[in-house]
């Protein structure tokens, strides 16, 4: 059942509700530390600039792990194709 949980990011409190609060509470402390340090970088820039930037260079670091995975996906199934080819004449060789 979801509950209720703050968390505060940039200094705003946020009243979110979750079915996993410590997962909540990670992401929205990385959050709030990215926004913290890019605030550092650009100093001035208004909290909107930074969440969107920070959603942006979210989003690439997803494309990127995405991709990634399917990547190793793609080598995995080519590794276990060539196992199941090399099993199949071994066990043709055998009868």
């Amino acid at each position: 059942m979801a509950e209720s949980v703050k968390v505060t990011i940039l200094g705003s409190e946020y009243s979110l509700r979750t079915n996993d609060e410590e997962l909540l509470r990670d992401i929205a402390g990385g959050l709030d530390s990215e926004l913290k340090d890019l605030q550092q970088k650009l100093p001035g820039k208004p909290p909107t600039t930074l969440a969107i930037l920070t959603a942006l260079n979210t989003a690439e670091q997803l494309v990127h792990s995405q991709s990634n995975e399917l990547r190793e996906i793609s080598r995995v199934a080519g590794e276990l194709e060539s196992l199941s080819d090399e099993l199949e004449k071994v066990i043709g060789k055998t009868k």
